[in-house]
C-alpha cells in the first residue's frame, strides 16, 4: 500500500500536468511575442540576428508542432488555452463566441475555455496584464475581464511601438504581443518567397525593439520572453498537415532559462500556456492538456523516458519542381525525363513510379528516367536504412501533341463569399476550356470573390469503388453524375477532403465548383480506384 501511494504521489507531482511543480524561482514578468505565420524555414533563411542571439542565450526548438487545423484561430487559442481543438472547441477562423459548432469542455471567465490570461488574473489578482495584437480576431480568444490593457493595432510597426512603450512605462506582469504581417506576406507572395523572408526579417527587428524596451525598463533579469508562432505555410496558404505548415518555432529567453540549449523534448502548441503557468508559479487548470517544457529551465533535467525529436531533412526535389501550391511534375505533350535532386546533400534517394510509399527496398535513384505515360512518382531521403525526410510526390500527365482542352469552365462573381453560392443566381462573367480540373493557369477576370464551375466527362476503365478528392482554398465541391461526392466548402486555407462512390466502367459526368473569397486561391482534384493510385485527375481521362 505504501509503495502504491508513493507511486500515486509521484504521478500527481511529476507527471500529471495539472499537478506539475512550479519553477523553483518564479519569474515576475513574462512577454510573449507571437508572429503569425512565421515558420522555422523563415528563421533559418531570413536575416534574424535578434532571434539567433536569443537562441544562443536561451533554449529553443524549431520543431514545435501546431494543432490541426494549422489555421490561426485554432492555434492562437491552443497557445493561450493549454488545450487542443477538441477541448476548447475553436475549430476554425469562422468561430465566434455566439457562433460555434463544438462547445468547450469547460468554461472559465467570460464563458470561454480558461486561458493563461484568466488563470493568472484569478491567482494573482494584482497582476498587470496586457494584450496588444495586430489581428483583430485574437481579441475574441481571451477573457477581456482579466486584462488591464487591451488594444488592437493598425500594423506591425505600431504594434511593436505600442508594446515597447507600454513595457517601458508599466512593467507588466504579462504582456502578449501579436504580429500579423508575416502571415500577410505568406498569403500575398507565398511562403518561402523573397517577400516572405523580408517580412520575417522585419519581425526580427521588431522583436529586437521589444527586447530593448524590456532591458530599458530594468526588468530583464526578472523577465521570461517567449517567441513563437501559430503555424507555418506552404504556397499561398496553410491549414494542412505538411511539416511546412505544422512546424513552428518556440524560443525561450531570460529568467531561469538554460543558455544555448536546443530543447530535446517534443513541444506542442498547447505546451506554451502550461510553460507560462509553470514560470509564474501558478496552478494550471485540470482541463488543460499542455505540459510545461520544464527541461528548458535551470535545475530541470530532460525526462528519463523522453524519445528524442526526429530531425527531418529537406525532402527530395522533383523536376519540374513544386511551386507554391502546384505539385511537382506537370502536363506534357510527349515524353519527358524524371529527375530528382537531393537538397539535403547527403543520404540516398529511394523512389517509386506506381504511387506506392518508398521504403529502403525501393529503387535507388541514380540517373534520369524517361517517362511517357501517366506516372505518380514518390521519393524519400534515406540514411542508415531509415527514412529521414518527408515523402516528395510528383504527378506526370501526358497528352498527344496538338490535343485540345476538354474541360469547360464558367466564371461568376460574388460578394464577400464565405461559401459556394447558387450560381443559378449569378451572371456568367467569363468562360472557356482548360485541360484539367484545377485553378492552375486559369485566366480569370479577377482573383477574389470569384466562383468557377468546371464540367466535362470522366472516362472510367475499371468498375469499382473510387475515391475523389478536392484540395482547395477556399471551398469546393465535386459531383459525379449529379451526386455530390466531395464537400469541401467553406472559407479556409488549402484543405483536402474526400468522398467515395461506386462507378461502372465507361463515361460519367464530373462537375467541380470552386470559389475564392479573398487572398490566394487554389484548386486541384484527385482520384483513386481499382488499379489507379491516388493522383491528379489526368487530362487524358477527361472528355468534352
Amino acid at each position: 500500500m505504501i509503495l502504491r501511494n508513493l507511486s500515486i504521489l509521484f504521478y500527481l507531482f511529476f507527471v500529471c500536468p495539472a499537478f506539475s511543480q512550479p519553477l523553483q524561482s518564479p519569474v515576475r514578468h513574462v512577454v510573449v511575442i507571437g508572429v503569425d505565420g512565421m515558420s522555422p524555414d523563415g528563421i533559418r533563411k531570413a536575416a534574424t540576428p535578434v532571434m539567433d542571439q536569443m537562441m544562443k542565450e536561451g533554449a529553443f526548438t524549431l520543431q514545435a508542432r501546431s494543432v490541426t487545423p494549422s489555421s490561426s484561430s485554432s492555434n492562437w487559442a491552443s497557445m493561450i488555452m493549454g488545450a487542443d481543438v477538441e477541448q476548447h472547441g475553436i475549430h476554425s477562423n469562422d468561430y465566434e463566441r455566439d457562433n460555434f459548432i463544438l462547445p468547450p469542455v469547460v468554461h472559465g471567465k467570460d464563458a470561454i475555455f480558461p486561458t493563461i490570461f484568466g488563470i493568472l488574473h484569478d491567482q494573482k489578482p494584482n497582476a498587470k496584464i496586457a494584450a496588444i495584437y495586430q489581428w483583430r480576431g485574437f481579441g475574441r480568444l481571451f477573457e477581456k475581464s482579466a486584462v488591464n490593457y487591451d488594444t488592437c493595432t493598425a500594423n506591425e510597426s505600431e504594434t511593436a511601438r505600442i508594446a515597447a512603450a507600454y513595457i517601458l512605462k508599466e512593467k507588466p506582469t504579462f504582456c502578449f504581443i501579436h504580429l500579423d504581417h508575416v502571415d500577410h506576406a505568406g498569403h500575398e507572395s507565398g511562403h518561402g518567397s523573397p517577400a516572405y523572408y523580408t517580412s520575417v526579417a522585419k519581425a526580427d527587428s521588431l522583436i529586437g525593439q521589444i527586447l530593448a524596451a524590456v532591458k530599458a525598463a530594468g526588468i530583464a533579469d526578472e523577465t521570461l520572453v517567449v517567441v513563437s508562432a501559430d503555424h507555418g505555410g506552404i504556397g499561398l496558404g496553410h491549414g494542412g498537415l505538411t511539416l511546412a505548415e505544422m512546424e513552428i518555432p518556440f524560443i525561450l529567453w531570460g529568467k531561469g532559462v538554460k543558455k544555448g540549449v536546443p530543447i530535446p523534448t517534443p513541444v506542442y502548441q498547447y505546451d506554451n500556456a502550461a510553460t507560462l503557468a509553470f514560470a509564474f508559479g501558478i496552478q494550471q487548470p485540470y482541463a488543460w492538456i499542455g505540459r510545461a517544457v520544464q527541461c528548458a529551465f535551470e535545475g530541470y533535467a530532460v525526462p528519463a523516458n523522453n524519445y528524442p525529436v526526429i530531425t527531418y531533412v529537406e525532402k527530395p526535389d522533383f523536376k519540374p519542381s513544386a511551386f507554391q501550391n502546384r505539385r511537382a511534375g506537370g502536363l506534357f505533350f510527349g515524353p519527358t525525363t524524371l529527375n530528382i535532386l537531393n537538397p539535403a546533400g547527403s543520404g540516398e534517394l529511394r523512389f517509386t513510379l506506381d504511387g506506392t510509399f518508398p521504403t529502403i527496398n525501393a529503387e535507388l535513384f541514380k540517373k534520369e528516367v524517361v517517362l511517357g505515360q501517366n506516372t505518380v512518382a514518390r521519393c524519400g531521403v534515406f540514411r542508415d536504412g531509415q527514412l529521414v525526410s518527408e515523402i516528395a510526390d510528383a504527378y506526370y500527365r501526358f497528352l498527344p501533341k496538338g490535343a485540345l482542352p476538354q474541360v469547360a469552365y464558367r466564371c461568376y462573381y460574388g460578394s464577400e463569399l464565405k461559401n459556394l453560392p447558387n450560381v443559378r443566381d449569378l451572371k456568367v462573367e467569363a468562360s472557356g476550356k482548360c485541360y484539367e480540373l484545377t485553378s492552375d493557369g486559369l485566366k480569370l477576370p479577377r482573383s477574389e470573390d470569384v466562383v468557377v464551375v468546371f464540367e466535362c466527362d470522366l472516362n472510367i476503365e475499371a468498375a469499382g469503388k473510387y475515391t475523389f478528392f478536392t484540395r482547395s482554398d477556399d471551398g469546393s465541391t465535386l459531383y459525379i453524375d449529379g451526386k455530390k461526392v466531395v464537400d469541401n466548402d467553406g472559407d479556409h486555407g488549402v484543405t483536402e477532403k474526400a468522398g467515395k462512390i461506386d462507378l461502372t466502367s465507361g463515361t460519367h459526368e464530373i462537375r467541380v465548383e470552386w470559389f475564392n473569397g479573398g487572398g490566394g486561391g487554389w484548386l486541384d482534384t484527385y482520384y483513386q480506384g481499382p488499379g489507379v493510385p491516388k493522383q491528379l485527375i489526368p487530362a487524358g481521362v477527361l472528355k468534352g
